[in-house]
C-alpha cells in the first residue's frame, strides 16, 4: 500500500498526514517537481482540507515542498552544490555521533544493531536492494539516536531527510552493498570493543565513499536542478 493512501489510524490528522508525505518525499514516491494536490490527498484520505494543509506549511518549513503565489504546491528540488554541502555537514556530524554513541554503547543497542545487520545480510543474498536502501537507513538512525544529544539527533535527522530523498532516486550499486555491509560489521564490532574512535573513524570514512559514489553516478541526471552544479 503506497504511503499516501495509508489510513488515518493514529496520531492528529495533520501529524499523519505530515509523515506520510515526508516519507514519501524522502523514499522517492514523490519526486522532485512533482506537483502535490491537495484536494486529492484529502479526498483520498478522507479529511478536510485544513489538516492538509498544515502538514503542508510544515513541509514547506523544512524546505521540502515549495509553494508558489498561486498556492500551486511541488516537490523542492535540490541542487547539487546544496546536497555536496548537506552531505558534508553530514559526515562530520553522523561521525561524530557515532563515536557519542560507541561511548555509552550498551548490549541492547548492540543487539539492535546486529539484528538489522543480519537483516542487510539477507537482503544481499536475496539481492533485495530497496529493502536494504531502508535497513541502511534504520541502521544509521539507530546510531545516531541513541548519542545522548539532542540538538545533533535533531540536526542529523534534518540532513537526512534533506539528502536522502535524492539518494531515494538511484539504485544502489550492487558490489557498494557488500563493501557497506562490512563498514557496518567494522562499526558495530569496534563499539563491542570499546573503541569509539575507530567507530567514529569507519563511519566517517563509510559517508565520504557512499557520497562520493553517488556524486560520480548520478552526474548530470535528476535529481538536481539543471544547470546548479
Amino acid at each position: 500500500m503506497s504511503s499516501l493512501t495509508t489510513p488515518l489510524q493514529w496520531k492528529t490528522k495533520t501529524e499523519m498526514i505530515y509523515n506520510m508525505l515526508r516519507e514519501a518525499i524522502v523514499s522517492g514516491e514523490l519526486k522532485p517537481g512533482e506537483r502535490i494536490v491537495l484536494r486529492k490527498i484529502a479526498s483520498d484520505l478522507g479529511v478536510s482540507a485544513i489538516p492538509v494543509r498544515e502538514a503542508i506549511k510544515q513541509l514547506e518549513a523544512e524546505g521540502l515542498v515549495d509553494v508558489s503565489a498561486h498556492s500551486e504546491v511541488t516537490v523542492s528540488r535540490l541542487s547539487e552544490k546544496d546536497f555536496r554541502e548537506l552531505s558534508s555537514i553530514r559526515v562530520v556530524l553522523e561521525a561524530y555521533a557515532t563515536r557519542l554513541t560507541a561511548e555509552r554503547i550498551t548490549p541492547e543497542i548492540l543487539a539492535e544493531l546486529e539484528q538489522q545487520i543480519k537483516e542487510m545480510e539477507a537482503c544481499v543474498r536475496n539481492d533485495d536492494y530497496r529493502r536494504y536502501g531502508i535497513l541502511n537507513r534504520r541502521f544509521h538512525q539507530t546510531i545516531y539516536t541513541h548519542c545522548g544529544n539532542e540538538q545533533l539527533k535533531k540536526i542529523i535527522d534534518d540532513l537526512t531527510v534533506r539528502t536522502d530523498r535524492a539518494r531515494a532516486l538511484f539504485a544502489y550499486n550492487r558490489t557498494r552493498f557488500k563493501e557497506s555491509l562490512k563498514e557496518h560489521r567494522a562499526i558495530v564490532e569496534a563499539m563491542a570493543k570499546g573503541q569509539p574512535e575507530i567507530a567514529e573513524k569507519v563511519m566517517a570514512e563509510q559517508k565520504r565513499i557512499a557520497l562520493e559514489m553517488f556524486l560520480k553516478y548520478s552526474k548530470g541526471t535528476p535529481p538536481f536542478e539543471d544547470g546548479d552544479q
